[in-house]
């Protein structure tokens, strides 16, 4: 019993902590850590219904309008195809819609529209910049909710993309389950990424 006892409490402490380095890891991630203007934004994508983009993707897009309206030289990159049934507008294309409506010119804005989860939006979006980039290294940053820029540097990485990070606010109602969520789906990452390289399963679509 004392053995069995001292397995579970080893058990109880291990998860404790491996809960407390996450949770240290995200406080450290949610600002970003942005440290010169850079070439290309790459704008995350999340929930459309139907044409309309949802609370989570309309704040995306209007801090990715504020930071590019702040810096002149910096190319948008809108992520994010048709990922379910009910859509018919792309999530790049609502992204897009928002960021003219608020005064970003049209020729400053590049659609990345066939993409299904975060790891085929950077796969994606690299190809495009790289298109135009001319051999030239370009400096890239990616925008995102706060729960979800620690995941979506390390799928950066893991799909060879070098990217800074910029955080946008993401819905107080819900916000603690939106890191629950990040603690569930972030051991899943590297067994995805072995298995399949650029993709996770269905049911467990990113946001």
């Amino acid at each position: 019993m004392k053995i069995k006892n001292a397995v579970l409490a080893a058990a109880v402490a291990g998860l404790a902590g491996a809960v407390s380095g996450f949770a240290a890891c995200e406080a450290a991630a949610k600002n970003g850590n942005l440290s010169a203007e850079p070439d290309y934004l790459l704008i995350l994508g999340c929930r459309v219904i139907v044409d309309k983009p949802d609370e989570m993707l309309t704040l995306r897009a209007n801090a990715a309008a504020d930071f590019l309206l702040g810096h002149k030289n910096t190319v948008a990159v809108c992520c994010g195809g048709i990922v379910h049934e009910d859509q018919i507008k792309s999530e790049a294309q609502a992204i897009k819609e928002i960021l003219v409506e608020r005064g970003v010119e049209e020729e400053r804005i590049l659609l990345e529209d066939k993409s299904q989860t975060t790891f085929e939006n950077f796969i994606n979006a690299k190809k495009i910049i790289d298109s135009r980039s001319d051999g030239k290294k370009a400096k890239i940053a990616f925008l995102s909710s706060e729960f979800h820029l620690m995941r979506a540097g390390v799928i950066a990485s893991l799909v060879g993309v070098e990217a800074q990070s910029v955080p946008a606010p993401s819905p107080k109602r819900g916000k603690a389950l939106f890191y629950v969520y990040e603690g569930l789906v972030f051991p899943l990452l590297y067994r995805e990424y072995l298995g399949k390289h650029t993709k996770v399963p269905s049911k467990m679509k990113v946001i």
